[in-house]
């Protein structure tokens, strides 16, 4: 395949994205200073994050004679979704070492620790188990990796991607996160649509979330 003709994000593209999220930054550090932002608020607050990321994107790729659906490779998303899902447990078995090793560095702490929002089970489904890992699939597969690997090595934009995408998870969560990045960076590299990568990050959160919930009931 020709990585050239593929649509990807420019740096002046990505100075456009942070210019457009400044007003809604703006709007939660006002709701942050008057203290109204209780897990049930966060979780929507987070879903429309999700979205407004992904449809700025999706009008960015617009303005370049194509759209988000270009990313997901939708004439093979059928197959591409079959073929993550048969690939999930070969991600676990890779993913689920580095959680017990992280669970075990940082003594004390559950394998599957608390969330920062808890909303409960419902809006935690919709917000971190689906909505936000699309949304970041598509800033870091999507748009960081794509804008990377035209103008560096495979290897070094695998890296840094993979180090960006543990910088915005919880400190103690950094060396499983970034170990996650690596394979998701690996399948986006091997399939080129962001489907593999997205499937695979919502049924790891949403594994997540179960294994959360069903300890939490049992304590």
């Amino acid at each position: 395949m020709n990585k050239d003709a593929e649509p990807y994000i420019d740096f002046k593209d990505f100075l456009n994205v942070i210019v457009a999220l400044v007003p809604f930054l703006a709007v939660l550090f006002v709701f942050n200073i008057l203290k109204v932002l209780s897990s049930q608020i966060s979780a929507l607050v987070l879903i429309f994050f999700s979205i407004y990321v992904i449809w700025f994107f999706h009008i960015v790729l617009k303005s370049k004679g194509y759209g988000i659906g270009s990313w997901f490779k939708m004439p093979t998303f059928g197959p591409d979704l079959v073929w993550s899902i048969i690939m999930f447990p070969v991600v676990l078995g890779a993913y689920l070492p580095m959680t017990f090793l992280t669970s075990y560095i940082w003594s004390g702490r559950s394998i599957f620790g608390k969330l920062l929002i808890n909303p409960g089970p419902l809006l935690a489904v919709i917000s971190i188990g689906l909505f936000f890992p699309v949304a970041e699939e598509v800033v870091f597969r999507g748009a960081l990796y794509s804008y990377l690997e035209k103008v560096f090595s495979v290897e070094f934009s695998i890296v840094m991607t993979s180090a960006a995408f543990a910088v915005v998870h919880p400190f103690e969560d950094w060396m499983k996160s970034f170990v996650l990045g690596i394979i998701l960076n690996l399948l986006y590299y091997r399939r080129r649509t962001l489907t593999v990568p997205a499937t695979i990050h919502v049924m790891v959160n949403l594994l997540y979330l179960s294994v959360m919930y069903l300890h939490l009931l049992r304590v």
